[in-house]
C-alpha cells in the first residue's frame, strides 16, 4: 500500500509566527494548526497532513498532551488527538502568565544573587526591539516606564507600536515621557489619557537626544534608532536604574506639556 502525505494548508503558514509568540516552536505550531484544521484524528493522520516527520509529530502530540493544550482517547482500534480551541488556548496562555507574574518575586531572589555587575543584553533589529519594549510589560499592574529621547522607531515601525500600546494598556502600565519639541512629536499629545500616558516636551534648542530610554524597575534600555538596523541595549542594576530616574525627573520638571 502507497500512502501519501499531505501538508498542511499553505494559508495557514502565516499564523506559525504567531503560535512562536505564544511559545510554540515550529513542528509544535504546524502540528497545532493540522489538528485545528481537520479535527479529532489518529497520529497517523495527523503525521501525513501536517508534513512533520512521523517520530517528532508523535513526541510533539506527546508533548502537547502532557501540556494540555492536547488531548487523546480511543476509538476502539486507534488513539485519537483533538486541540483546544483558540479562544481555550487564549485563556492556558493568560493562566501561565498569571502564575508567572506571581512567582516573579521568588526569581528576582534568585537574580538578586548576582546583581553586583550589571547585567546587559542587546537585542538587534526590530523585532529585537520589540522584544525589548515588552520587557516593561512583566511589571505589575499599575506601574510606571519612564520614556526620554527620541521616538522615531514608534512613528518608523507604527505597526508594532500599536501591538506595544495595546499590550502596555492591557497590562495598566503608565507611561511619562520626554521627547523634543519638535511637530512630529506632538502627534502623541491627542491620545495621552486614552493610553495612559503622560508627555512633555523640551526645546530642540538644548535636547536633541539620538536614542531612546526607557527606564522601570531596576532595567535601563537605550534603544539606538539612527543605525541601519535598530537594536536596543537593555542593563539591569539597581544604581544606574536610579540615576537614570533621578535624571530623568531633572529633565521632566524643565519639561512643558
Amino acid at each position: 500500500m502507497i500512502y501519501c502525505q499531505y501538508n498542511m494548508t499553505t494559508q495557514n503558514d502565516n499564523l506559525i509566527p504567531i503560535l512562536k509568540l505564544a511559545g510554540f516552536n515550529q513542528s509544535e505550531a504546524k502540528i497545532y494548526l493540522t489538528c485545528l484544521e481537520i479535527g479529532a484524528s489518529s497520529a497517523w493522520d495527523i503525521y501525513l497532513k501536517s508534513g512533520i516527520k512521523r517520530p517528532t509529530c508523535y513526541a510533539v502530540l506527546d508533548n502537547l498532551v502532557a501540556d494540555g493544550i492536547a488531548s487523546k482517547s480511543f476509538d476502539g482500534k486507534r488513539t485519537i488527538f483533538s486541540v483546544v480551541q483558540p479562544q481555550e488556548l487564549l485563556l492556558t496562555i493568560d493562566n501561565r502568565k498569571n502564575e508567572f507574574k506571581e512567582s516573579l518575586p521568588l526569581f528576582d531572589a534568585v537574580a538578586s544573587q548576582s546583581m553586583e555587575k550589571p547585567k546587559i543584553r542587546i537585542y538587534e533589529g526590530i523585532e529585537g526591539v520589540r522584544q525589548a519594549y515588552m520587557l516593561s510589560h512583566a511589571q505589575p499592574e499599575d506601574s510606571e516606564v519612564l520614556v526620554m529621547g527620541s521616538p522615531d522607531v514608534w512613528i518608523q515601525y507604527a505597526e508594532a507600536n500599536r501591538a506595544y500600546i495595546s499590550d502596555r494598556m492591557k497590562n495598566k502600565i503608565h507611561l511619562r515621557m520626554i521627547l523634543p519639541d519638535l511637530k512630529k512629536n506632538k502627534v502623541f499629545l491627542k491620545d495621552d489619557i486614552k493610553e495612559l500616558r503622560q508627555t512633555r516636551f523640551l526645546s530642540l534648542d538644548v535636547y536633541s537626544p539620538k536614542v531612546e530610554t526607557q527606564i522601570f524597575g531596576n532595567t535601563v534600555i537605550y534603544i539606538a534608532h539612527s543605525e541601519k538596523t535598530p537594536f536596543a541595549t537593555v542593563i539591569e542594576n539597581d544604581s544606574i536604574a536610579y540615576d537614570e530616574k533621578q535624571r530623568f525627573e531633572l529633565l521632566w520638571k524643565s519639561a512643558k506639556n
